[in-house]
């Protein structure tokens, strides 16, 4: 009897972990080909279910499945505290329907977190991680078959964003994607060395090879900062290093391999469009024959350490790694300090103030530059956003405004974010938002720390590795607009749940004490009421754009009665979102209603009075209305709004 019930125990545990690692792969490979989830549809659709995974999930009692330890518990109450605080942003912003946007989007990741805390345990934590793994890794090799096999992707062939050599696809955005491939570097390695398979040891060995070309292929500064922090945290926090120093190595041997072989084909390397067939197909071939080499040399090796006995000047006991270790901080800090005596950090810092990199032989060159590619100027602004506004921030959502009206013209570009959640946070929500969302990530990387130093070597090796993952995403997040592009922050996410659950084995006896169990209770009911409201949150918008989306393309169709129909719902929807008004004037303009197209364009302007493309919509109609004084004064409100504009000669 004792024996059946363990094989059905095991049964069911190998059933929990496929499908964990199932919905882990399809997640993150789906919203990468999603654009990466930056769009507000496909992002909140997520969030959607997510929500009613964990409501249903709560009220069958599925959920959770075992005891969320407490600083889990203090970690989602930050980032539900930033939820709350962005919420409360809806008071004083200057764009409703900007700032509920956020809201849908911080309710979104809230959501992911939740449901990890909720699932995330010993017997399904690995499983997790090798779907996110897996995930990232096939999307980098899509990725950079999209350069190599162009036909395959047709679409895809050039950037439709911004012309450029650098590897793009699937985000569009070469820095977005060199991000989230760096985000499995540590997964992988992880994999490659601690996998309970020799196998799946190997084939993570490989995989990491096109997950680093990738990386290579974008030429993204963001993402090798956020690799090479992410193997700093892999390496100081992982028990019994030497093996995984050794794959490490050979991995680089694999990677140095690839960029030998794409450096010497420079229309592969530097080309906007197709490189010549021959220089594809040939670095095809080579990126298999490297890939299968280092899968097989990682068998082999693992096969070695795993039978054979390790040379005695290979072992270190804790105190003679931790006295390494020391040293080697030591010696950081003495090149950190000759550096900054020697004026080598005020050099730096000058270059990295430079408007962008210039530009060598090889668009290769601009990684050996540290201008900041006008980052500097954005956080400039930023800086002074929050100045204006230090406690709760300008409006969440609404940084491209205060850029649009405080840039100069020397740094004029239209831009969207800042280019830093720090930066953009702390301009939107002010100080209180900012201590939030950096509370949460200090926590979670010091919790992942403090356990993965603490716990025994399976566990060890697994919440070190998701620990230097999210490493790896606050570094990218430093630098660029990451959180906006969804897959990349829900992936780490899942990883913050793995840092809290890889160590819980069981839920609760059924002996609890009443008290635990009314915590329990109460607990149940927090998650019950905050997953409805959390769902309208994310209803709310994804709705009103849906309905004003279905209105364009009415539209566009001639079909002006369907189409002001449909933004009359997404008006009813989220009243005070300015881009169903807007939506409705041009419908009423093409009908040639004007006066009910300048009604509309004044509810519009209302709503969002610092975006200067309704005072544009508004001076046009105003003139087409024969009221010239009042169409001046609108397009003499949207040139000061936005004053570098090339619309106003800027």
């Amino acid at each position: 009897m004792l024996l059946g019930t363990n094989a059905a125990r095991g049964h069911a545990s190998s059933v929990r972990s496929l499908l964990t690692f199932a919905g882990a792969l399809a997640l993150s490979v789906y919203l990468a080909l999603s654009g990466g989830g930056y769009d507000i549809v496909v992002r909140s659709e997520i969030g959607f279910v997510v929500w009613w995974l964990v409501l249903l999930g709560v009220l069958v009692g599925a959920l959770p499945r075992t005891t969320i330890p407490g600083a889990g518990w203090i970690a989602a109450a930050l980032l539900a505290g930033f939820l709350l605080w962005t919420w409360t942003g809806l008071s004083w912003t200057t764009s409703h329907q900007r700032t509920l946007d956020q809201v849908c989007r911080v309710s979104t990741y809230l959501g992911v977190l939740v449901l990890g805390l909720c699932a995330v345990r010993a017997d399904n934590a690995r499983a997790l991680v090798g779907g996110l793994a897996c995930g990232i890794a096939a999307v980098s090799l899509l990725a950079v078959l999209s350069k190599l096999t162009p036909s395959l992707f047709p679409a895809n062939a050039a950037s439709s964003f911004y012309a450029t050599a650098r590897l793009s696809y699937p985000f569009d955005y070469a820095d977005g994607v060199g991000e989230y491939a760096a985000l499995a570097v540590p997964l992988l390695l992880y994999m490659a060395s601690s996998a309970r398979n020799l196998w799946v040891r190997a084939g993570a060995a490989g995989l990491l090879q096109p997950v680093l070309l990738c990386l290579a292929m974008t030429v993204s500064r963001g993402g090798i900062l956020a690799a090479a922090l992410a193997l700093v945290a892999f390496v100081a926090l992982m028990p019994d290093r030497i093996p995984r120093l050794v794959t490490l190595a050979l991995s680089g041997l694999g990677i140095a391999v690839l960029m030998v072989a794409l450096l010497g084909r420079p229309a592969l390397r530097d080309s906007i469009t197709a490189a010549p067939p021959a220089q594809r197909h040939s670095m095809l071939l080579i990126l298999v024959v490297v890939m299968a080499a280092v899968a097989v040399l990682q068998f082999l090796l693992q096969l070695v350490m795993r039978r054979g006995r390790r040379p005695r000047w290979l072992e270190f006991s804790r105190r003679g790694a931790q006295a390494t270790t020391g040293v080697i901080i030591a010696a950081f800090a003495i090149v950190a300090a000759i550096a900054a005596a020697s004026g080598l950090v005020g050099r730096l810092f000058s270059q990295f103030k430079q408007w962008a990199p210039s530009h060598g032989a090889s668009q290769y060159s601009r990684l050996l530059s540290l201008a900041g590619s006008h980052r500097y100027q954005y956080w400039q602004v930023a800086w002074r956003a929050f100045l204006s506004s230090p406690v709760h921030g300008i409006g969440p959502g609404t940084y491209r405004y205060y850029w649009q009206a405080h840039t100069t013209p020397a740094h004029a570009e239209f831009i969207l974010n800042a280019h830093s959640l720090w930066f953009e946070t702390l301009a939107e929500t002010g100080i209180v938002g900012w201590l939030l969302i950096a509370g949460f990530f200090v926590l979670v990387v010091a919790f992942g720390a403090l356990r993965s130093l603490q716990r025994t070597e399976p566990e060890r090796a697994l919440i070190a590795a998701a620990t230097a993952a999210v490493v790896a995403f606050i570094g990218a997040a430093s630098f660029d607009w990451v959180w906006q592009i969804g897959v990349v922050p829900m992936v780490t996410m899942l990883l913050v749940a793995v840092v809290f659950g890889a160590a819980r084995r069981r839920s609760p006896s059924s002996a609890a004490s009443g008290a635990h169990r009314w915590r329990n209770v109460a607990g149940r009911t927090a998650a019950v009421a905050a997953a409805l409201l959390a769902i309208v949150l994310i209803v709310i918008p994804l709705t009103s754009t849906i309905e004003v989306r279905a209105s364009q393309a009415a539209e566009r169709a001639g079909n002006l009665r369907i189409a002001l129909a449909d933004a009359r719902n997404a008006a009813a929807v989220e009243p005070g979102a300015a881009s169903p008004f807007l939506q409705a004037a041009l419908v009423y303009e093409q009908a040639d209603d004007i006066p009910n197209a300048a009604h509309e364009i004044s509810i519009a302007v209302k709503h969002e009075p610092d975006n200067y493309t309704l005072w544009l919509t508004a001076a046009r109609i105003e003139t087409e209305l024969d009221h010239p004084v009042r169409a001046l004064a609108d397009y003499q409100r949207a040139r000061l709004l936005y004053p570098t504009s090339t619309l106003f000669g800027g």
